[in-house]
């Protein structure tokens, strides 16, 4: 039988759009088996063996963003990976790797490359991730979800514009209705969905649980905590859940939601651009995020919480847009013409075409 690879994990960024891509390929050939490489820790596995995907483990050698002991073991770390993704590669003997970037997948990528297994990679985040930046020259396929005036990743690497792969469309959502009568809420009482990701944001779980008591007193919450971060704050609110994360009953929660607040990784925002959902966004400072931001300042609200009072700037965003269904309306209408996607099709119809 043959295999494909899929690489990444960590947190669901790059793990949620190469769900959808494998479900596009499985749909056009049922006989291929898939293998995920991924972290032990990270929220992926739960997502990845639901869909049937054979799912194993890889240390991850990841360069920390600040000065770290880490950076003391990243050496014996990436050789632990390496061997690691030999094992794997032994194993499996895959006919093509896919990657969204993440440093679990570089050694995979470059290990495979040099078996001369074709690899491709997909850059989500707006400013060419690292993990990316040592895997391009490695693959015949460098895609990304945005349109770039120079080459994100040098003149020797091309780049192909595609649609984001995301899982969900507006032609599967379910009513507001039945979205609320899901969580137990009136459909007649506006929602607002929280979300910090697959591994949660305890600052942004701190702000919320700041402003709570200023918010409309019918307002309903629903409110992803991130895994390990999970703690009851609203607990004399009517009309508030929380949950470490969601997977099948991540579209119940967006089509219940009239706004969403939310870090801003790419995967999270494609998915709130292909429903159409007016989204205040919340990036982590010193991060990717927000270059992500600034990139569709006219279709989202950005909050930076660097500011000093960052926690008023967000209650004051909410109640106003709470209150404003036109420019909720233009929000989502705008994020979905600036953020292309699909359900994984154009990446998806790009690995089949490289195992011809």
């Amino acid at each position: 039988m043959r295999t494909i690879l899929f690489a990444g994990g960590g947190t669901l960024g790059p793990v949620t759009p190469l769900l959808t891509v494998a479900k596009q390929l499985r749909r056009a050939d049922a006989n291929w088996k898939f293998v995920w490489a991924g972290t032990d820790e990270g929220p992926e596995r739960e997502l990845i063996t639901s869909e049937g995907i054979d799912f194993i483990t890889i240390p991850t050698a990841k360069l920390p963003r600040h000065l770290s002991w880490k950076l003391v073991t990243l050496p014996i770390d990436y050789l632990r990976a390496v061997r690691t993704a030999k094992r794997i590669l032994d194993t499996c003997h895959p006919k093509l790797v896919l990657s969204a970037g993440g440093f679990t997948a570089v050694p995979v990528v470059r290990e495979a490359a040099g078996r001369y297994i074709p690899c491709i990679t997909h850059q989500l985040d707006h400013d060419p991730s690292l993990s990316n930046r040592l895997m391009a020259g490695h693959c015949r396929y460098v895609t990304t979800s945005y349109a770039y005036d120079r080459a994100p990743f040098g003149t020797d690497v091309v780049t192909y514009q595609v649609p984001t792969p995301t899982r969900f469309s507006l032609d599967d959502l379910p009513t507001r209705e039945a979205c609320c009568s899901y969580f137990g809420f009136n459909p007649g009482n506006p929602v607002l969905l929280v979300t910090g990701g697959g591994t949660g944001a305890i600052q942004l779980n701190k702000g919320i649980e700041k402003i709570e008591k200023k918010l409309p007193s019918n307002l309903q919450i629903i409110h992803l905590m991130g895994r390990g971060k999970q703690y009851q704050i609203l607990t004399e609110r009517a009309g508030y859940v929380s949950y470490d994360f969601l997977t099948d009953q991540m579209i119940t929660a967006l089509g219940a939601a009239d706004l969403v607040v939310s870090r801003a990784g790419f995967g999270a925002i494609s998915e709130f651009a292909a429903l159409k959902k007016a989204t205040i966004l919340i990036p982590l400072p010193d991060s990717p995020q927000e270059a992500n931001a600034r990139s569709i300042l006219d279709g989202t609200v950005v909050v930076d919480s660097k500011a000093e009072g960052w926690e008023r700037l967000l209650l004051q965003e909410i109640q106003r847009l709470l209150v404003d269904k036109e420019e909720r309306n233009r929000l989502g209408d705008q994020i979905h013409r600036l953020i292309p996607t699909d359900q994984g099709e154009a990446l998806a119809n790009l690995a089949l075409s490289v195992m011809k």
